[in-house]
């Protein structure tokens, strides 16, 4: 949806300059032309296509998947969150789906569970625990995107807007009369592509425990009741043996999503979140950390910034590595760079076809090998083919990759001071993201026809 509405624009400028060519017009004419060309452009921006993310479900000896189309573009803030406790397995690692209300919904993101042996008397124990929250995001609900039957949506507390953290739901019904209205709406960040809504419903007919009271046991002794499993759904679940984790719906593995933790120039840390094409294992050698500080130095070292330009890597030199089975070997990553200001380079390091060295090279998008950096806003997609430029490993179906988005600013002819090599700093925020540029980079070109074509009106016009 959203590359037909970049592509009506190119549409439509083109139309324009082909009618303008073929008719003089007035002057008039021509700032009403500009000045349309200017709201579509800046109504309707050029985005890209949106990630894929697929969750792997189980219970008990069912198993499923859940592909969820994210809404990149549109909810920007919500999906970065998204992902983010994606990529670092927060839903995956002994994730539940802990609420179900047929008709409604089922919700999940909010806990997890884990064995312990802590030794005698007690024993092997089982301690159910909420995810670890990130602060809580801004809100982005639209009435463009309601929650109807096979949208997915942010829980939040009520009579808070602004205070959703890691709690996800997919709405089982239209439920936009209800969710739309209350609390400032609940923010939809993407839906369920066909047939994963057919897991989602099983999921839904499932009975339901409350397991919010005393009086239900666990098959080793554990921490319940928890008050938030009162709409708990269970498979095969047995009252004599109590409640077992093969009883519980599953979030078993999000393969294809990861993150990469790093550090700023001041020592916070932020999160990098990756999400590659849905049939792809997407893995972190680095279990989920940025590349180690002293090999980042080293392969800082042997960088050196074009002439005339200083580099900024921003916080992030990370490596992944991804594998699939079948299928074309084009694929794509996204990037949330998670850096403290957007980015307008994107550096690989390795060997390359003409250098077997591993070095620093500009990943900037290529046309003929297909690889490269397209920048859109706070993400970068990373375009890559199997054996070609940006794949450091010779695995056919496997692509190993490092590399780091940055920020190339000119070199002030003022100052003295030697920009040689790079640096690793947090930035302050710029105000117009790279998606804009090319936005304005066809409003500038069709004010240079306009131009042109006005200056030759009058060159025709001078009297003898």
């Amino acid at each position: 949806m959203e590359r037909e509405k970049g592509m009506t624009i190119v549409r439509t400028i083109s139309r324009i300059v082909f009618y303008c060519r073929r008719r003089p017009l007035n002057r008039a004419f021509w700032r009403i032309a500009a000045i349309a060309v200017i709201a579509s452009a800046f109504s309707s921006p050029v985005l890209a296509a949106n990630t894929i993310v697929r969750m792997e479900i189980a219970y008990g000896t069912n198993q499923g998947t859940i592909d969820i189309e994210l809404y990149d573009d549109q909810a920007p803030i919500t999906v970065k969150n998204f992902l983010r406790y994606a990529g670092r397995g927060d839903y995956s690692t002994n994730g539940i789906i802990y609420r179900s209300v047929p008709g409604f919904v089922i919700q999940a993101g909010g806990y997890t569970y884990e064995d312990a042996d802590l030794g005698p008397p007690i024993g092997p124990y089982r301690f159910f625990f909420e995810i670890l929250k990130d602060p809580p995001i801004q809100n982005e609900f639209s009435p463009l995107r309601s929650n109807i039957r096979g949208k997915i949506a942010m829980a939040k507390l009520a009579g808070n807007p602004d205070s959703a953290t890691s709690d996800w739901f997919i709405n089982l019904a239209d439920n936009s009369a209800n969710l739309d209205f209350q609390n400032g709406g609940f923010t939809v960040f993407g839906n369920v592509v066909s047939p994963g809504m057919s897991v989602v419903d099983a999921i839904a007919n499932l009975p339901i425990l409350d397991a919010s009271n005393s009086s239900v046991t666990c098959s080793i002794p554990c921490n319940l009741p928890v008050s938030a499993f009162s709409k708990l759904p269970v498979f095969n679940y047995s009252s004599v043996t109590g409640l077992d984790p093969s009883n519980l719906v599953m979030v078993t593995n999000i393969p294809n999503v990861t993150a990469t933790k790093t550090q700023s120039g001041t020592g916070t840390k932020t999160i990098s979140a990756y999400a590659a094409d849905v049939d792809v294992t997407l893995s972190n050698p680095n279990s989920h950390r940025t590349v180690d500080p002293a090999t980042s130095v080293t392969w800082l070292q042997t960088f050196t910034s074009p002439p005339g330009k200083t580099v900024h890597f921003n916080d992030e030199i990370s490596t992944f590595t991804m594998t699939w089975t079948t299928g074309p070997s084009a694929r794509v990553v996204t990037l949330y760079h998670g850096a403290s200001t957007s980015v307008n380079r994107y550096y690989a390091y390795g060997p390359t076809s003409d250098n077997a060295t591993p070095h620093w090279y500009d990943f900037t998008f290529d046309s003929t090998t297909g690889t490269g950096a397209e920048f859109v806003g706070d993400k970068i997609l990373l375009h890559f083919v199997d054996g070609q430029r940006g794949d450091n490993d010779s695995t056919a179906n496997s692509i190993t990759h490092i590399g780091a988005p940055a920020l190339v600013t000119d070199i002030p002819s003022t100052n003295t001071t030697n920009y040689a090599g790079c640096t690793i700093v947090a930035l302050p925020s710029q105000s117009t993201g790279n998606a804009d540029w090319v936005l304005i980079s066809l409003f500038l070109a069709f004010v240079a026809l306009v131009r042109r074509r006005a200056h030759n009106d009058r060159i025709q016009c001078v009297p003898r």
